[in-house]
């Protein structure tokens, strides 16, 4: 896979997520959703745009390969609304020469201890709808952050792999947030 790597966490359920996601994004060869895709969950509050079943035709509809990690607040139902395999608990991808590892984010040092033990280049979760990017070792830990419902100061976020390195979005501008160089 070369060119553009997408990803998104924590839609819970908002096709405006989705929507402002793909403006954000252009044209990309694949998409990595790391989990809650369709429920907004019962400790949240219902996000702009709630609407999964509208979101799972979205997601349905795209051209470009969407991969999907199980998050917490996803259920067997919301796999029989898509198309595209959910993962559980990790999904691995090779993207130019870098070993890619995916979770939700449930158990934060376990995932740490595996992306570092298999010596991935980035680990992508979400879960705690903080954006962020992290070097530790050898290994870029990233999270999109939410780009329904997100926490801290930073706005509805999604992420974006490039050949010069990573970056987080706003979706509320699409103005560039955080940004980490391959090196």
């Amino acid at each position: 896979m070369k060119g553009r790597v997408a990803i998104i966490a924590d839609t819970h359920g908002s096709i405006t997520a989705w929507e402002g996601a793909c403006a954000v994004w252009g044209a990309v060869d694949a998409i990595f959703h790391v989990g809650d895709v369709l429920y907004h969950g019962p400790r949240n509050p219902m996000p702009d745009g709630y609407d999964p079943k509208v979101l799972a035709e979205e997601i349905n509809a795209s051209t470009t390969p969407v991969f999907l990690v199980r998050g917490n607040c996803d259920a067997p139902i919301d796999e029989v609304l898509l198309k595209w395999p959910v993962s559980a608990p990790l999904l691995v991808s090779w993207w130019n020469g870098r070993l890619l590892l995916f979770s939700h984010g449930e158990d934060p040092e376990a995932f740490r201890e595996k992306a570092i033990l298999c010596g991935a280049t980035v680990a992508v979760s979400g879960h705690t709808h903080l954006a962020s990017i992290k070097r530790e070792r050898n290994v870029i830990f990233l999270n999109p952050g939410s780009a329904s419902l997100p926490k801290g100061e930073l706005p509805p976020s999604v992420a974006l792999l490039d050949d010069e390195g990573i970056a987080i979005f706003s979706l509320s501008d699409g103005s560039r947030l955080l940004y980490e160089p391959w090196r």
